[in-house]
C-alpha cells in the first residue's frame, strides 16, 4: 500500500489538509496520484544532492508521463490525456533546467504527507483512549448536532402522522359514500350511521390540527436551527479571513456540510409533507377545515428557510491564491494579491451535498460584477475557463466542490490609447479592491433558485514589486473590514488598536516559519509603531498610514516595507536558527546595552537591522577591558546579498576579531543568555552536515573565517543614560573590504599544520 493510498484512506479532516497541501499546485495532484507508486520507489536525496542523478530521474518522470499519455489515449479519456499533457508541459517549463530543484519539491512533498499521516495516527490513538461521545469540538457544535437531529426526527414522525391521516380520511370516504349509497326506512340506524360519521369527521379534524399545530412548532425551530447554521457560518467566514492573513486556524466545512445538508434533507421532506397536505381538502373538506388556508402559509415559511439555507450553503471554499512558481516571492502563500497573466485557483463549495446534485449545477466565474464606478478604476477579464461543475469527484475534498485551477487576469484596455490604469498612482492600485463572484442555478424537485458567492477583495497587481504593499492591505482589510463587500474600504480606513495589529504581526512570521512573535519583540515593535511617550497599551490605535505608507523617523520607508523585508530574511536565510528560538531579532540597541553589559565576555546576541530597508541581521557581543567596563560591539548587518554567498551560522561559526600581532581571536562564545555558541549553532554547521560531507570527500577540507580588526584601544568607552538611544556611541565593526574572508586548509605536507590563506593570496603561519 502506497504512502497515497494510506492518505487517501484517512478522515475528512486530514483528507482536507492534504487538499491544502496541493491546492497551490506546487505539485499537479494529478500526477501524484498518477505516479504514486513510481514517485515513492525513487532516491529522491540523492537526486536533490547529485545534478546527475536528478536529471536521469527527471527525464524517467517525463518518459512516464508519455505512456500514462498513451494508456489515456488509449481508452479514449481525452480530459485525462489533457491533463497529462498540461503536466508535463508545466514541469518542463519550471525545472527542466533545474531538475535538483524537483527533487527538493518531492521531498518536501513526501514529508508533509507523512507529517499528515503522523497526525491523524496519532490522533486515532489518543481518540481509543477517550471516551466514545468525545468527538464533536464544541458544547456548541453539539447543540447544532442535536438539533439537527431533532429536526430531522419530527419530520420524519409528523412525515408518518400525515400518511395515518390519509388513511384515516380514506376510511372516512369510503364510509361516507356507502352511507349515501344506502337507503334505509329505519330513521334510529340512519342517525346511528350519522353519529359515526359525525365521530369520525371530529377525529379527523382533530389529527388535521394537531398535526398543523405540530409543524408551526416545528418550522419554529427551524427557524431557530438556521440561525444558528448562519451564525456558525459567519464564524467559519471570520476563521477564514484570519486563516487568509496567515493564522493557523482549522477551516474545515465538514461538520457545517454535515449539519446544512441534514438540515435541507429535512426541510425538502417538509415541502413534501406540505404538498401532500395541500391535495387532501380536494378529497374531504368541511367547514372551516385548517387544510385550506393553513398549509398555503407554511409553504412559504418553508421555502423562505430553504432560499435562506441554500443562499448560505454557496461558498468560496478556497480564496483566490497564485499557482505556485519557481522563484516565487514569496515562497510560501499569500492569498487574495493576484499578479496579472500569472495563474491562480479558486474552489466553491456547495454545503448542501445532494448525490442527485452531482454534475447537474454549474457554476460561472465572473469579476467586478458590482464594480465601483470611480473614475480610474480598473477593469479585468477572466481567461480561462469560467464554467465548472459542482461535484462529488474529488477524492480529498469529499463535498460538492467546483474547482478552477488555472484562471489568469487580464486588464482592459480603455479605449485605444492605452490600459485603463494609465496614470493611476501605483499605491492606490495596491489599494484597489476587486472581487470574484459565482453564480449558480440551482434546480431540485419543483425549486429553482440562482445562488451566489463572492471572494473576499483582491488586490490585483502588475509587477512584483507591488506585492509586499498589496499583501500590507490584504493584511489591514480582513483584520479590520466589518463588511466584506465594502470596495471604497480604503477611501477612509479605519485605525487598528495595537492589540489586534501585534496579532497580525505575529501571524506573519508564524505562518512563513514554525514561530511567532514573543512579547517582548512585540513590545520593540510597538514602539516603532507608537512611539515611547506614552508607552505604548494595547488600545493603542495605529493608523493604517503610520503602518504601510509614511517613513520611519529619519528613515526613507516605512515601517511595514522593513518588517516585511526582515520577514523574508528570515524565510530565505534564518529559518532553522529562527525556529529553534535562537534569534532575538526585534530588540532595540538600548535594550540590547542593558541585556548584555551584566554579562560574561563573548555573550552575544542576535538582532534584526532597524536601517536597512530589506532586512538584514547583525550580532552585537560584549567585551571587557582592562577597566572592566562593558563595551557591547557590533558588526556591520549581512543583508540577503550577504547571507546568498555563505550561510549565517558559518558566519557565527568562524567569526573572529583581529588581536595583536594581527593573530584571530574568538569573540563569540555564549549566545545569550548562556548558550555555548557550538551547543546551539553546530548542528547546522557545514562541516557537520552529512550530505555535505559525502559530497565534498573528495575534497581537501577548509573552512572560511570571518573577522574584523579590532577598534583602537583609544576608543572612548560607551556611556548610557536610562532611556538614551544607543545608535550614537554603539561601536559598529564594518567587515574589513580585502580581509573577511580566511580559509583554514590543512597543508599537503604537515596534515597537523595549519596554514591561513587571505582572499588576497598572502599566507599567515
Amino acid at each position: 500500500m502506497t504512502q497515497w493510498d494510506v492518505l487517501k484512506s484517512l478522515d475528512t479532516a486530514y483528507l482536507e489538509q492534504v487538499q491544502d497541501l496541493y491546492s497551490l499546485d506546487r505539485l499537479p495532484m494529478d500526477l501524484r496520484q498518477f505516479l504514486a507508486e513510481w514517485i515513492e520507489s525513487q532516491d529522491w536525496n540523492l537526486a536533490k544532492r547529485d545534478p546527475q542523478v536528478a536529471r536521469v530521474t527527471f527525464q524517467n518522470l517525463l518518459e512516464h508521463l508519455n505512456n500514462q499519455y498513451s494508456r489515456f489515449s488509449h481508452d479514449q479519456a481525452i480530459l485525462e490525456q489533457h491533463n497529462i499533457r498540461k503536466i508535463k508541459q508545466d514541469i518542463q517549463a519550471c525545472y527542466q533546467e533545474s531538475p535538483t530543484e524537483f527533487a527538493k519539491l518531492i521531498l518536501f512533498f513526501l514529508e508533509k504527507e507523512r507529517n499528515i499521516i503522523s497526525a491523524a495516527k496519532d490522533a486515532e490513538q489518543s481518540l481509543t483512549e477517550q471516551t466514545p461521545h468525545a468527538i464533536l469540538e464544541t458544547p456548541r457544535h453539539k447543540e447544532i448536532e442535536q438539533r439537527v437531529m431533532e429536526v430531522k426526527q419530527k419530520v420524519q414522525a409528523i412525515d408518518q402522522d400525515v400518511k395515518s391521516l390519509e388513511e384515516q380520511q380514506e376510511i372516512f370516504d369510503f364510509r361516507y359514500k356507502n352511507y349515501q349509497a344506502q337507503v334505509s326506512s329505519n330513521q334510529a340506524v340512519q342517525h346511528q350511521l350519522k353519529n359515526v360519521l359525525q365521530s369520525m369527521l371530529n377525529t379527523l379534524d382533530r389529527s388535521r390540527k394537531e398535526i398543523l399545530a405540530r409543524l408551526k412548532e416545528l418550522l419554529g425551530r427551524c427557524e431557530t436551527l438556521v440561525r444558528f447554521l448562519e451564525e456558525e457560518l459567519g464564524e467559519w467566514c471570520q476563521r477564514q479571513q484570519d486563516a487568509c492573513i496567515g493564522r493557523s486556524l482549522d477551516v474545515s466545512l465538514s461538520h457545517l456540510e454535515t449539519w446544512f445538508t441534514g438540515t435541507a434533507e429535512a426541510f425538502f421532506q417538509l415541502r413534501r409533507i406540505l404538498n401532500d397536505l395541500v391535495e387532501l381538502p380536494a378529497k374531504i373538506s368541511y367547514e372551516n377545515d385548517p387544510l385550506r388556508t393553513d398549509p398555503v402559509i407554511l409553504q412559504a415559511r418553508v421555502n423562505e428557510l430553504i432560499t435562506c439555507l441554500l443562499k448560505r450553503a454557496f461558498v468560496v471554499e478556497d480564496q483566490p491564491n497564485q499557482l505556485y512558481q519557481p522563484c516565487m516571492s514569496p515562497p510560501w502563500p499569500r492569498p487574495l494579491v493576484l499578479r496579472t497573466s500569472v495563474r491562480f485557483s479558486v474552489s466553491t463549495r456547495l454545503l448542501v451535498k445532494l448525490q442527485e446534485l452531482n454534475h447537474s449545477l454549474k457554476v460561472t466565474a465572473a469579476i467586478d460584477n458590482n464594480a465601483m464606478t470611480t473614475k480610474g478604476y480598473r477593469k479585468f477579464n477572466i481567461m480561462g475557463t469560467l464554467d465548472k461543475m459542482l461535484s462529488m469527484d474529488n477524492v480529498l475534498k469529499k463535498g460538492m466542490v467546483a474547482e478552477f485551477k488555472h484562471l489568469t487576469l487580464k486588464e482592459q484596455r480603455a479605449g485605444v490609447g492605452g490600459k485603463g490604469s494609465k496614470g493611476i498612482n501605483e499605491v492606490l492600485v495596491t489599494e484597489e479592491l476587486h472581487v470574484m463572484n459565482f453564480t449558480v442555478k440551482f434546480k431540485y424537485q419543483d425549486l429553482e433558485l440562482e445562488l451566489e458567492a463572492t471572494t473576499l477583495p483582491l488586490v490585483i497587481i502588475s509587477n512584483v514589486g507591488q506585492q509586499s504593499s498589496a499583501w500590507a492591505s490584504v493584511i489591514w482589510f480582513n483584520l479590520l473590514a466589518t463588511d466584506t463587500k465594502n470596495l471604497a474600504f480604503f477611501s477612509n480606513p479605519p485605525a487598528a488598536t495595537w492589540a489586534r495589529l501585534a496579532n497580525a504581526l505575529s501571524w506573519q512570521f508564524s505562518c512563513a516559519t514554525n514561530r511567532g512573535l514573543d512579547s517582548e519583540q512585540l513590545s520593540m515593535l510597538a514602539e516603532k509603531l507608537c512611539g515611547t511617550n506614552p508607552k505604548p497599551r494595547p488600545e493603542s490605535l495605529v493608523k493604517w498610514s503610520r503602518f504601510s505608507k509614511e517613513s520611519m523617523p529619519g528613515l526613507a520607508f516605512s515601517f511595514w516595507t522593513w518588517f516585511d523585508g526582515v520577514l523574508h530574511l528570515v524565510k530565505a536565510h534564518l529559518e532553522n536558527i529562527w525556529n529553534d528560538g535562537y534569534v532575538m531579532g526585534f530588540v532595540c540597541r538600548a535594550t540590547e546595552r542593558s541585556l548584555l553589559k551584566r554579562k560574561r565576555t563573548g555573550t552575544f546576541l542576535l538582532r534584526f537591522s532597524e536601517s536597512c530597508k530589506e532586512g538584514a541581521v547583525t550580532f552585537s557581543w560584549v567585551d571587557h577591558q582592562e577597566t572592566d567596563k562593558p563595551t557591547v560591539r557590533s558588526v556591520q548587518p549581512y543583508t540577503k546579498q550577504d547571507l546568498a554567498n555563505i550561510p549565517f551560522v558559518e558566519i557565527l561559526h568562524s567569526y573572529q576579531i583581529l588581536a595583536d600581532e594581527n593573530i584571530p581571536e574568538n569573540t563569540l562564545l555564549y549566545l545569550y543568555p548562556d548558550t555555548p555558541k557550538d551547543e546551539a549553532f553546530s548542528k547546522y554547521y557545514l562541516s557537520n552536515n552529512r550530505e555535505n560531507i559525502e559530497e565534498y570527500r573528495k575534497y581537501m577540507k577548509r573552512r572560511l573565517i570571518m573577522i574584523s580588526e579590532r577598534p583602537p584601544d583609544m576608543m572612548p568607552p560607551l556611556q548610557l543614560n536610562e532611556g538614551e538611544d544607543m545608535e550614537p556611541t554603539d561601536i559598529e565593526i564594518p567587515e574589513p573590504p580585502d580581509f573577511s574572508v580566511l580559509s583554514l586548509m590543512t597543508g599537503p605536507d604537515d596534515p597537523m599544520m595549519p596554514v591561513f590563506k587571505f582572499e588576497n593570496g598572502d599566507d599567515l603561519y
